[in-house]
């Protein structure tokens, strides 16, 4: 046997040990991963590539993500409480994959969810327009259950619109949606009737660029409208937007706040298989601190 034939002999057995160690640690990872997580495990292990050595914010979002599914799977894909309750929602997601929990659960937003039907029904509202619809899970929801007859969503990210037109098919109220991109004042002017907008809610949620929204020319166009709006302040830097916003709203509007939201997962039968802390997990939506949200009524003698 030649030296050469030697060297290649060693060189193939170094690449079948390294090949071989290399793969016995994969499949002892996966297998880990698979034996404590299962398949919904399995599938967030390979869709988040950023997901190893990143700390234990990503440990929390990966169990969250698992016990979506687990409840996606439970219920069928159908909101299981709430005034939203039968409203079904396939398990895909554009903004986040994380909150599946607390909206199949129905307990997402639930403080805005009842604040949406109270200023329905005390002020006979017919229109209903979600700026930052996402997926759908309020405006569906809404159309689903004739809560509103008609409505208009604006999302922007593109994957997400196409996901709440899946939505709306499923839940048969697609002819009862428009669907746009980005609202702005063009967009919705051009959109909405100016003789509805005294019977119209707005819902948004469009991550700070409501400070930008309620300009005085917004503000006037719209002071017969109402409003739920999403406070985002934490993202913005310029204060002065912060404050300017404010003083617009407060001039055109009667303005309330309406802070956080007080859920119990200990009071869903269905949950108790789950530890508590698995309970609580299940309930969180991800927010960075306390959330508020900014209701404004027209000033009728404006």
């Amino acid at each position: 046997m030649s030296i050469i034939d030697i060297i290649l002999k060693g060189i193939i057995l170094i690449i079948f040990v390294f090949t071989f160690t290399y793969l016995k640690k994969k499949i002892k990872k996966y297998s880990r991963v698979l034996k404590t997580d299962g398949l919904d495990g399995m599938y967030f292990y390979f869709i988040n590539k950023n997901f190893k050595n990143k700390g234990i914010w990503n440990f929390i979002d990966k169990k969250k993500y698992i016990l979506g599914k687990k409840l996606a799977r439970y219920s069928k894909e159908k909101i299981l409480f709430g005034p939203y309750v039968g409203t079904k929602f396939i398990s895909s997601h554009g903004w986040s994959n994380v909150d599946f929990g607390p909206k199949y659960l129905g307990t997402y937003e639930k403080q805005i969810q009842k604040k949406i039907i109270y200023l329905k029904n005390k002020y006979k509202l017919k229109f209903f327009v979600d700026c930052g619809a996402a997926e759908g899970y309020h405006i569906i929801s809404l159309l689903k259950k004739k809560i509103f007859k008609i409505a208009i969503a604006f999302e922007i990210d593109e994957n997400s619109r196409n996901i709440l037109s899946k939505n709306a098919i499923i839940n048969k109220v697609r002819k009862r949606i428009s669907i746009y991109s980005e609202a702005n004042l063009s967009s919705l002017k051009n959109n909405l009737k100016k003789r509805d907008l005294n019977k119209t809610l707005f819902l948004l949620d469009i991550e700070g660029n409501e400070f930008d929204l309620f300009n005085l020319d917004f503000c006037k166009y719209f002071s017969q409208s109402y409003f739920i709006v999403e406070d985002h302040s934490f993202l913005i830097i310029n204060k002065k937007k912060i404050n300017s916003f404010y003083k617009n709203i407060y001039k055109y509007f009667k303005v309330e706040i309406i802070k956080g939201r007080t859920n119990d997962p200990l009071n869903h039968r269905i949950l108790d298989n789950f530890t508590e802390d698995e309970k609580y997990l299940m309930m969180s939506e991800g927010r960075p601190m306390t959330m508020q949200w900014i209701l404004l009524t027209p000033r009728k003698n404006f």
